[in-house]
């Protein structure tokens, strides 16, 4: 407890003496990106995977957000948190939009052969827009002065219960698609766009599971 309380008094000396903390503006950024991941996933769902212009803008907006927090970074002498634990959580939250993109991009490319209204595609698309509010829940956290680490737990939990619906949607759906294309039935390419667009949605599931498990990471290390 000494030692921590030690170290803060250290890092305020020398925040005073080196001129104001970043650690304000990067929380602001961070819970930024997290919006932009959200409203993204908002428009994934109310067009079921197709606005590529929307979502590429949506991506370019998350990676502008990202290239001023890593300026941050490495302007910086002295953060709240590790600088790569930062650059961790930047690079997590960019990668679930990114993963939004590669949906709308599969979908633009073989839209012809990927049927409209399926199940477990709104399935997948429900997860995630639940996913991505609780991970702008979590990033609103960290402009708190202090994580609360037991709300950080639970949130987790949710994330994680989600990623586990995740993995039981794509596995019932691939085996129905077996089902349907196996033994030569049906379009080998209808087969292969819809199967890669499950997997390419369970991959988004899976980033934004990761963007909870890094800022449960920060708050344990500050705990």
């Amino acid at each position: 407890m000494w030692y921590k309380f030690g170290m803060s008094l250290v890092s305020a000396t020398m925040e005073k003496l080196l001129g104001g903390s970043q650690n304000g503006r990067l929380a602001v950024l961070l819970a930024r990106q997290a919006a932009i991941a959200d409203e993204c996933a908002g428009r994934l769902y109310e067009t079921e995977c197709r606005a590529l212009e929307e979502i590429v803008a949506f991506e370019r907006d998350g990676d502008a957000v990202e290239a001023r927090i890593h300026e941050i970074i490495d302007s910086s002498f002295i953060l709240r948190f590790d600088k790569a634990d930062i650059a961790n959580l930047a690079n997590m939250l960019d990668n679930v939009v990114d993963g939004m993109r590669r949906v709308a991009t599969h979908v633009d490319t073989y839209n012809v052969y990927i049927p409209k209204s399926q199940t477990e595609v709104k399935e997948f698309l429900t997860l995630i827009k639940t996913m991505t509010a609780v991970v702008q829940e979590l990033a609103a956290l960290l402009e708190k002065r202090r994580l609360p680490l037991n709300t950080i737990k639970n949130l987790n939990r949710k994330l994680f219960n989600a990623e586990t619906d995740a993995d039981a949607i794509l596995h019932k759906a691939g085996k129905a698609l077996v089902k349907i294309y196996g033994e030569g039935k049906g379009n080998a390419i209808e087969f292969i766009a819809r199967d890669k667009l499950l997997r390419l949605l369970e991959g988004v599931t899976d980033s934004a599971n990761r963007c909870g498990t890094c800022i449960l990471s920060l708050a344990r290390k500050e705990a």
